[in-house]
């Protein structure tokens, strides 16, 4: 046994390592039948017998213990014992060879960047709902290849091949907002894979020139306007026209509500900062944080903007479903989560949406007590279809959304129109909860 079979026998698992990731990726909030169990991951199993010469067998051993975890720190991890033998005397065997996690596996394969590509991808497709959890798994498990790709700015990447296979999906009618022409047809097979019905066409025409009804998709009727895409040897005849319609990168815009600790870029102190999600996911390896013990995220602009000064608060702006990408801001676990919204069905919906993945947010002005007194600055709102009731709703906030529901008009109460100083109490209340709540639970722990 070598260094480069240890290296071959763990390559023979990525397969199945690969489909056990994408299980947990795609698993949905009830977290069904799947547990990340994969790790230690043993594959000593397959090796043939050490070679019972003496020299031989201690030139193996020597060889794959210095490149061993137990040797340099990563890698491969050995289970070594030592015994007695009449011929030898005493010596070293070898009883198995693992790996202790994740890390430890893909850096010895070589292939962390594949499954981050992989990971992330998936992230994305989840967040925009493409397919529901089940199916994605099993087309996941059949786009592998696509999925562990390299492509420029991937998180746009995979947001537009879900846009447009959603556009198609639900058979929209009007231009696919920012996916430019040449992206759809240059990935034209990736978006019918995901197509719920399993079409086997996209109808691709000239950009000068909308579809005649004979030459549409008889199931679909897609494309009405055909200023997406362009046959592919059209592609650049209409590349210049298409350049201002390239995809827009996503970003999150947030700003520190604290006097005494704001965002500092150098000596410049802005009033709010904008990264793309990419980085955003990496913020706390920066000093942005310092200070910082709350995120407040708020779904409108306006308050967002103004609302006023909190120590040791940092203000995510995160409209409506958008809220959903910062389910991969994994540093979110060691902050208190605050959600403001209107009082209405739908970001109660929006809310119950963000919490299948931080179920500890807490809200400010989302109950009965604020809608009864801010109740003459009303509004009409739509109601969820299907009389759907969002599940990860607390009893007040459930009782709340029910009395939205049971209101024929005038059913949603904006935020901008509650006080900004009576938004700041709310929130200081809570922080001052919180605080209460994680000392009681550091006394525990410590008694």
């Amino acid at each position: 046994m070598t260094v480069g079979d240890i290296k071959k026998k763990a390559s023979e698992f990525f397969t199945e390592y690969l489909n056990h990731t994408i299980d947990i990726c795609c698993v949905n909030a009830d977290k069904k039948d799947v547990d990340d169990d994969f790790f230690p991951l043993d594959i000593s199993k397959n090796f043939s017998r050490l070679s019972d010469t003496f020299k031989e067998h201690s030139q193996e051993t020597l060889e794959v213990f210095l490149h061993s975890k137990n040797k340099t720190g990563v890698g491969y991890s050995l289970d070594v014992e030592y015994v007695n033998t009449r011929s030898n005397g005493r010596k070293s065997i070898i009883k198995s060879v693992y790996f202790e996690n994740e890390n430890d596996y893909l850096d010895f394969i070589n292939v962390k960047s594949r499954v981050e590509n992989l990971k992330f991808a998936l992230a994305i497709l989840s967040m925009d709902k493409v397919l529901p959890p089940t199916e994605l798994r099993g087309w996941a498990k059949k786009h592998v290849k696509d999925l562990t790709a390299v492509y420029e700015d991937g998180a746009v990447f995979w947001h537009n091949i879900g846009q447009c296979a959603l556009w198609v999906n639900k058979n929209t009618k009007g231009p696919l907002q920012y996916i430019p022409a040449e992206f759809v047809a240059s990935n034209k097979k990736l978006i019918q894979s995901l197509f719920k019905n399993g079409e086997a066409e996209i109808q691709i025409v000239s950009a000068q020139k909308k579809l005649e009804p004979q030459n549409k998709s008889p199931a679909k009727k897609i494309l009405e306007e055909a200023e997406h895409v362009v046959e592919k040897n059209e592609v650049e005849s209409v590349a210049t026209e298409n350049m201002a319609r390239e995809s827009k990168p996503f970003f999150i815009r947030f700003r520190s509500l604290s006097a005494d600790n704001p965002l500092k870029l150098g000596r410049l102190v802005p009033k709010e900062v904008s990264l793309q999600l990419d980085d955003f996911v990496h913020l706390n390896q920066t000093n942005f944080l310092k200070e910082i013990t709350t995120v407040l995220i708020v779904n409108d602009e306006s308050v967002f903007q103004n609302f006023p000064k909190s120590e040791h608060v940092l203000c995510i702006y995160g409209p409506d479903y958008a809220v959903n990408a910062l389910k991969l801001c994994e540093w979110f676990s060691r902050y208190q989560l605050i959600y403001f919204g209107d009082i209405s069905e739908h970001c109660f919906d929006v809310l119950s949406a963000f919490r299948n993945t931080w179920m500890k947010t807490e809200t400010i002005c989302m109950d009965g007590n604020t809608w009864e007194k801010f109740v003459g600055s009303t509004v009409p709102g739509s109601h969820l279809k299907n009389n759907v009731v969002p599940k990860n709703l607390n009893e007040s906030e459930k009782n709340t959304f029910l009395s939205l529901r049971l209101t024929s008009d005038r059913n949603k109460l904006p935020q901008e129109k509650i006080p900004m100083d009576y938004a700041l109490q709310f929130l200081d209340a809570i922080k001052i909860c919180g605080q209460e709540e994680k000392l009681t639970a550091e006394e525990n722990v410590e008694s």
